[in-house]
């Protein structure tokens, strides 16, 4: 499905996707029946989560404070 949606898989790890746009990049982590996204706009996030949604039904919980038993902490500054 993300390659229909013109994302590359990635060659180390084949559950990593991502797609450019120019200076922009989203990836897409695939654990299971879950996903990370990480990108370098919130709304390549928000237009992701609008197609992903015309296929499967999605739960979003929001932002990422665990991955992987890693605390994620964000310093906007």
């Amino acid at each position: 499905m993300l390659t229909h949606l013109v994302f590359q898989r990635c060659n180390t790890d084949q559950t990593v996707f991502f797609h450019h746009q120019g200076r922009a990049i989203i990836i897409v982590l695939i654990h299971i029946n879950d996903c990370t996204i990480a990108a370098t706009s919130i709304v390549l996030i928000t237009d992701f989560k609008v197609q992903i949604a015309r296929h499967v039904k999605i739960t979003d919980f929001g932002k990422l404070h665990w991955l992987l038993s890693i605390k994620i902490k964000r310093d906007h500054e």
